[in-house]
C-alpha cells in the first residue's frame, strides 16, 4: 500500500459541549485513514503544558489516548510537554539561584500532589523526586558558581518534561493502556550542542527508527519533547517548536500514518481570534499554507516542525 501521512492539528478543549475522541470515532477529518480494513493506524501524539497542566488534565489526556486506541489508532508515540508552567518556574528558579535563593517547593508540589491524585506506587514517586533531587542540586551549584551557562540552562529546563512523561506512562498504565516513559534521547532524538537552539543530527533518522523497531508496537512510547543529547551525552533544547519538532521527527523516522498534534485551542484559525472574534477553524491546511500563517505570527505550529513532515 501507499505510505500516505496525514498532519494534524486537533484540540482536546476539556469544555462541556466537547466530545474529541467522539468526533474522531465519527471520522471528523474526511482524509483520515480509514481502519475499517482493521489496519491499525499508527500515529504520534503531541501534548503540550496546557494540556498537562494537573491531575485533572493528565487524566482527560490519557483518556482520550485510550479513545484513541478504541476508534483504531496506534500510538507509537505520546510526546509531551512539561506540565503547566513548569519550564517558566525553572527558568524563573535559575534566576533566583543567581541571587542566592534556591527553591523548587512549588515544581515539588505540582508533582507530587499529582502523585498523590493518582495513588501512584513508591517507584514511580521515587524516579520523580530523585530528578527534582538532582534538579535542586543543579541549582545550588547554579548559586555557588554564581553562573547559568546555556548548558546548565538547558539541562535546568529538561527536569520538567523528564517529570511529566513518567507521570503520563503511568496514568495510562492505571487506565489499562501499556505505557513505558522514554527520555528523548533514548529513541533518537540526537542533535549537535547548539544549547538553546539546537538541531537534529542527520543521523537522527535512522536513530529513531532502531530505537522504535525495538519498542513493542503495541506499548506506548511517552517521549519527553523539547529535549536531545549533543554526541558528548548532553542535554540539548530545540528551541521554539521543540515538542512539535519531537513528534514530527519520530512519525517521519518511522513512516507513521498520522502526526497528531494536539492543542487547547480548536486548531488552525481563519484568522487571529483576538482580533477577529469569529475567526473559525479551518479544515485542511497544506505544508505550505501552514508555513505561510506561522511567517505572519501564526504560533499553533512552527515551521520547523513541519520539516521532517514535508519529506515524506
Amino acid at each position: 500500500p501507499a505510505f500516505r501521512r496525514h498532519m494534524t492539528t486537533d484540540s482536546e478543549n476539556s469544555a462541556e459541549d466537547s466530545d474529541p475522541v467522539g468526533d474522531f470515532k465519527n471520522g471528523m477529518n474526511p482524509n483520515r485513514i480509514s481502519s475499517e480494513n482493521g489496519k491499525k493506524i499508527d500515529v504520534a501524539m503531541k501534548f503540550g503544558g496546557s494540556s498537562l497542566a494537573n491531575a485533572d488534565r493528565i487524566d482527560y489526556v490519557a483518556n482520550l489516548i485510550k479513545g484513541q486506541i478504541e476508534a483504531g489508532y496506534r500510538p507509537r508515540a505520546v510526546v509531551c510537554s512539561a506540565m503547566g508552567k513548569t519550564t517558566n518556574s525553572l527558568l524563573a528558579a535559575g534566576d533566583f539561584a543567581l541571587e542566592g535563593r534556591v527553591c523548587v517547593d512549588a515544581i515539588r508540589t505540582l508533582h507530587s500532589n499529582t502523585c498523590d491524585v493518582f495513588g501512584y506506587p513508591n517507584s514511580t514517586r521515587n524516579e520523580i523526586e530523585a530528578l527534582l533531587d538532582e534538579c535542586e542540586s543543579l541549582l545550588n551549584g547554579i548559586k555557588l558558581i554564581q553562573e547559568l551557562s546555556p548548558k546548565s540552562l538547558d539541562q535546568l529546563v529538561s527536569y520538567g518534561e523528564q517529570c511529566s512523561v513518567r507521570i503520563m506512562a503511568a496514568r495510562l498504565n492505571q487506565i489499562g493502556v501499556p505505557a513505558q516513559a522514554f527520555d528523548s534521547w533514548d529513541v533518537g532524538i540526537l542533535t549537535n550542542s547548539n544549547f538553546g537552539d539546537a538541531k537534529l543530527l542527520p543521523t537522527h533518522e535512522t536513530a529513531i527508527k532502531n530505537a522504535f523497531s525495538r519498542i513493542d508496537p503495541d506499548v506506548v512510547a511517552v517521549v519527553t519533547g523539547f529535549i536531545g543529547h549533543d554526541p558528548n551525552g548532553k542535554i540539548t533544547t530545540l528551541g521554539r517548536g521543540g515538542s512539535d519538532l519531537t513528534a514530527t521527527a519520530i512519525g517521519a523516522a518511522c513512516e507513521l500514518d498520522e502526526i497528531q498534534v494536539w492543542k487547547d485551542v480548536d486548531g488552525i484559525l481563519s484568522s487571529d481570534p483576538r482580533m477577529v472574534p469569529n475567526a473559525v477553524p479551518v479544515k485542511t491546511v497544506s505544508y505550505e499554507e501552514a508555513s505561510e500563517l506561522a511567517y505572519f505570527g501564526a504560533q499553533v505550529l512552527h515551521p520547523i516542525a513541519m520539516q521532517p513532515a514535508m519529506k515524506g
